[in-house]
């Protein structure tokens, strides 16, 4: 049953916000005093601000606080501090572990990371300034802050415990590694779609944003990768003394950082679209809209989504391509088959486009055998070279050579003459080859 709403004064609703925003504006005070003679640069400061600020935007949604003339202003620098403070957790996190990636990170990508970094502090300081004094306009009580900086020491070091726990022979883990190294490539494939692996031009940013990148997209690919890497250390085990443990080590960073560049990326990318983007609001949302424009340098926000976070993430999710597909060949099961040569036609564009599709797809390595000769089945081009060399010589068959996955459904696209008729035209696929539809 919906619970019957009734109206709160302004002086109750004032009493529970003294109640519950005194830890938000302490750190928020702690925050702004401290910064020019020493950077508050923790995560446990970004955390403890995340927690803060969250308890209070709840309490003003939970109270309407959005839709009301003298709160809503407050109510927007609140969800301002969640969003910066949280992307400079992620931030933090990235700047300190850089060195202990194994990902290839060149000197441009570090510098960018702490620009990026300095920037979303500056913007937090400017936002946490703002809001103790529209505190201050609201009549909101203002604690002066009694924190010590002992309790914001910094988590990351260079220190480790011994490496004593004995090697686990996990199950079926062969099998996950092939399942998960496939995923990788079928995700860096779909990534690169979104064709960032090149910087945009500042005048080029809002035509990007949110119209070819925006959050909806960016959470959905973070989604993705988190279970990639939930996946991989659940089934895949750390055992150091195996040779190419290097490669997983180096898999699983490309994968981590790839991650928190997406963590970053969606949480600016919700903070432009829904607190900056104009979409025609009027009135007092649209003077509050400006007031954060002032507060926040929107062209440098989108740069850092655009040209560093989703830039650097397409850049380390192909990076890992390479080791993705060293293990993937490693530990797939390889086998052979026969299949037909297509009927009447050969192999022409439409048969070499499905067959390098299902290759694509599985990311093992698969060769066309023809005679001497081995060509490789990801390639249209050299399926067609094949296929000019078989009709060369007249043949009714072809081995392919590779990973089982592979054959299994190019035997199947086989069994159908290469998805068409012996005209040419093409015919439905079966339920199995779902994916080249």
């Amino acid at each position: 049953m919906t619970s019957r709403l009734e109206t709160i004064s302004c002086t109750e609703f004032l009493e529970l916000v003294d109640y519950f925003a005194d830890e938000l504006l302490e750190l928020c005070q702690f925050f702004v005093a401290h910064y020019e003679e020493k950077l508050p640069d923790t995560e446990r400061l970004y955390a403890r601000l995340c927690y803060a600020s969250k308890l209070v935007e709840d309490l003003l949604d939970y109270h309407g606080a959005k839709n009301n003339q003298k709160w809503c202003k407050f109510r927007e620098l609140v969800a301002s501090v969640l969003n910066f403070a949280s992307a400079a957790f992620t931030m933090k996190h990235i700047v300190s572990r850089i060195s202990f990636y194994e990902i290839g990170a060149d000197s441009s990508f570090i510098f960018t990371s702490r620009l990026v970094h300095r920037f979303l502090i500056n913007t937090l300081i400017n936002i946490c300034q703002e809001l103790i004094a529209e505190s201050r306009k609201l009549g909101i009580r203002l604690t002066p802050p009694a924190l010590e900086w002992d309790r914001f020491s910094n988590l990351s070091s260079n220190r480790f415990l011994e490496f004593d726990v004995s090697p686990q022979d996990l199950h079926g883990e062969k099998h996950h590694i092939v399942r998960i190294t496939t995923a990788y490539l079928n995700i860096n494939r779909d990534f690169e779609a979104l064709g960032f692996y090149k910087r945009f031009k500042a005048e080029d940013f809002r035509a990007v944003i949110p119209a070819r990148i925006n959050e909806e997209i960016l959470r959905k690919f973070e989604m993705i990768i988190h279970n990639l890497q939930s996946s991989y250390d659940t089934y895949i085990g750390r055992d150091s003394s195996r040779t190419e443990s290097s490669k997983f080590k180096s898999l699983r960073d490309h994968i981590s950082i790839s991650l928190h560049l997406l963590e970053l990326s969606g949480r600016m990318s919700h903070y432009f679209e829904r607190h900056l983007f104009d979409v025609g609001r009027i009135g007092i949302f649209q003077e509050i809209q400006r007031l954060l424009s002032r507060l926040i340098k929107t062209e440098f926000l989108l740069d850092a989504i655009i040209n560093y976070a989703v830039y650097y993430c397409t850049e380390f999710l192909s990076k890992g391509k390479s080791l993705a597909q060293s293990l993937l060949n490693q530990y797939i099961e390889h086998g052979e088959i026969t299949a037909g040569v297509p009927v009447k036609l050969g192999f022409h564009s439409r048969p070499c486009m499905l067959v390098a599709k299902i290759v694509q797809h599985y990311g093992g390595q698969v060769e066309m055998i023809v005679g001497e000769d081995h060509f490789d089945a990801s390639s249209i081009l050299d399926l067609q070279w094949a296929g000019g060399k078989v009709h060369r010589e007249d043949l009714s068959q072809v081995k392919f050579q590779g990973d089982v996955r592979a054959l299994a459904d190019i035997q199947i696209l086989a069994s159908i003459n290469y998805g068409e008729d012996t005209m040419g035209k093409g015919i439905p696929l079966p339920p199995e080859l779902f994916y080249l539809r």
